[in-house]
């Protein structure tokens, strides 16, 4: 059964700082527009022995997913949406526009939107204990204050490779977990980006992970933050691993896999008060939850864009999934297919399930 979740109101955004101006949020379904017509179909190989197999895979033996609906949340018009996080004590969303420089901010409440010009391109960022922010910049991790532009470098990042800070997120002890991505991936496939730590006591940025990558995503912990998900977007395998605050990543265990016909890979991730892990598909057209015990996807998120980038559970009751979005690889006419890339959407989440509390970096 469709669950038509959606939040009410289209919001017009009073823009502060640098922001721009924001129109109100034009009405756009999942599954409207002229962008649907032109959507890759998944390549149907169910009846066949090879059918099955990767069907199960997929779903791990489980039912079909229950198909959420969402809706737009707020035109920003981004180039590529990325890294969207709540801020539990100022009920704000925060994201990044990678490609356009920017760190965003968005009030459900008030309606209030801000966005700030940053200094160069930054992949990820953590909000500070002490308040401010440490932002992922590729020219190394720094301390941030968006009012002031006033920064402060932490630490080098990777120097002497072609890579930048990408998906990173805190740990449930406060330490903040940032991995790379090759800047050049997608033509020398070169495996150089690397996963790190931040230490929260004395700032020492350490490897945590045996193997280098071409493309860090998916970062996300469980309630306890004994279990770590990570995936590099290119291989569309997402792992688990055991986690802790002071030892390197072991045990990796595959947690689910897209199949091969499948276009694009999985992106941001966020996980869930049932332990559901939330991924955005980029590439792919959807979001789709991970159930926590087998990997089996429960729910989907069909959109009318390709290139969902990450997303985050807010709101007032915390039942709220925020999805980013992207258009900086889209021509000018897939632009006008698919009006709704670059945007915010939203949708309430089924079933009582809620999200976790976004850890801050204790330092």
């Amino acid at each position: 059964m469709l669950l038509r979740l959606v939040l009410l109101g289209m919001l017009c955004c009073a823009s502060a700082g640098a922001a721009s101006p924001v129109a109100h949020a034009p009405v756009l379904r999942a599954g409207e527009g002229a962008a649907d017509a032109a959507k890759p179909a998944t390549t149907s190989v169910v009846g066949t022995a090879e059918g099955t197999a990767k069907e199960a895979l997929r779903l791990r033996g489980g039912a079909e997913p229950v198909q959420l609906e969402a809706k737009i949340e707020l035109s920003c018009e981004n180039l590529l949406g990325e890294a969207p996080m709540w801020h539990e004590v100022e009920q704000k969303l925060y994201w990044l526009d990678i490609n356009g420089k920017k760190l965003w901010s968005y009030s459900p409440s008030t309606s209030e939107t801000r966005s700030w010009d940053l200094p160069e391109v930054a992949g990820s960022f953590a909000f500070r204990e002490s308040g401010g922010f440490l932002m992922g910049f590729a020219s190394g991790l720094a301390w941030y204050d968006p009012e002031t532009g006033a920064q402060d470098k932490v630490c080098a990042y990777e120097e002497g490779l072609n890579t930048r800070p990408n998906d990173g997120k805190c740990d449930r002890e406060g330490n903040f977990v940032i991995g790379s991505y090759n800047n050049n991936h997608r033509n020398d496939q070169k495996n150089i980006a690397g996963l790190w730590r931040l230490s929260k006591g004395d700032l020492s940025l350490t490897e945590i992970l045996d193997y280098r990558f071409r493309c860090s995503n998916t970062i996300a912990f469980d309630a306890k933050g004994t279990t770590m998900y990570f995936c590099d977007t290119p291989t569309k395998k997402i792992y688990k691993f055991d986690y802790a605050p002071d030892a390197p990543l072991s045990n990796r265990q595959l947690f689910a896999e897209m199949a091969p016909e499948e276009t694009g890979g999985p992106d941001g991730a966020t996980v869930d008060s049932e332990g559901g892990v939330w991924v955005a598909q980029a590439g792919n057209w959807r979001v789709v939850r991970h159930r926590a015990s087998d990997g089996a996807v429960d729910y989907e998120v069909k959109l009318p864009l390709n290139n969902p980038t990450s997303c985050s559970i807010g709101g007032e009751g915390m039942d709220t999934l925020f999805i980013t979005t992207a258009r900086h690889r889209l021509s000018d006419q897939e632009r006008k297919e698919q009006p709704g890339a670059g945007q915010l959407w939203s949708l309430k989440l089924p079933g009582g399930i809620k999200g976790l509390a976004e850890p801050r970096l204790a330092a």
